[in-house]
């Protein structure tokens, strides 16, 4: 098993078969990740064991394609990968994105949301629509430059877009050691800017318009005829007081157990069905 960076070189007899192009839900540290989870999983068959990422944490989706006035910074990394010589080697691509897109919206609120009586109250039509749009007209670019380069070079992938799951806004960051945090908190801060009421109640079902609004854009693009799935996650980790930090290491980002709840219960039925996996 592989699981190569963009910069990396590739071992001779370990070429991967599976591109990755995502943020930190497939580079999140300690192998806790969805691209390693897989990896390990024992469902997925050893051809597919072998993996190439491009991304980062933090990346936004945006980052992968180039449009008018704003390069993507990924843009030629991926370029590279999907170029005649490489492409050939894939047969599937997973694409993660658009929780750092909601952040950079500021989650699409409302500038003061201290009035709020409910989630719906903190919504702001524009700033939502915005988000909606640019995350709406990257996927859309990323895959036509995916689907293309197949297309050039004969190939027909299969395609995964992710959506996230119903994150509770607790503060909670990437922490390495005790009350030494690398990252975040991401969502506990965004509403906290924009005064959206201390009520976690409300809070969350904030996360909850966001997550299925996000979600609806993926969905528009599912298609079997084109190859394209969404791994639609919704529902799956826990969000109980009682046990969600069993499923959520952080605000953003699943625990080990919670990824491969996530594997086990979507992803390796999808990959079964595709024969991907036994």
């Amino acid at each position: 098993m592989s699981i190569y960076s963009w910069y990396e070189a590739w071992t001779p007899g370990q070429f991967p078969t599976i591109l990755g192009i995502g943020d930190s839900w497939f580079w999140y540290p300690k192998e806790n990740n969805l691209m390693d989870g897989l990896a390990r999983n024992n469902a997925l068959k050893l051809d597919y064991r072998n993996m190439v990422r491009v991304g980062q944490n933090g990346a936004v989706l945006a980052d992968y394609v180039d449009v008018p006035g704003r390069p993507g910074q990924f843009s030629k990394q991926l370029q590279t990968l999907i170029a005649p010589d490489n492409v050939k080697t894939f047969s599937a691509v997973l694409v993660s994105g658009a929780g750092n897109d909601a952040l950079d919206y500021s989650l699409g609120l409302n500038n003061d949301c201290s009035g709020a009586a409910s989630a719906d109250d903190c919504i702001s039509q524009v700033g939502m629509g915005q988000l909606l749009k640019s995350v709406g007209q990257s996927v859309g670019l990323l895959l036509n430059e995916v689907i293309w380069a197949f297309t050039e070079a004969g190939q027909s992938p299969h395609i995964f877009l992710n959506t996230y799951d119903y994150a509770v806004p607790d503060g909670r960051g990437f922490d390495i050691g005790p009350a030494i945090t690398v990252s975040g908190p991401w969502l506990k801060k965004a509403m906290d800017d924009r005064r959206v009421p201390n009520d976690m109640g409300l809070r969350k079902q904030v996360v909850h318009i966001l997550i299925d609004r996000l979600a609806a854009i993926f969905n528009q693009y599912q298609s079997d005829q084109n190859g394209i799935y969404v791994i639609d996650i919704r529902g799956t980790l826990s969000s109980d007081p009682a046990t969600y930090q069993n499923d959520w290491d952080n605000e953003l980002h699943p625990t080990s157990a919670g990824f491969d709840k996530i594997i086990n219960q979507h992803w390796i039925p999808a990959f079964q069905r595709l024969g991907l996996a036994n």
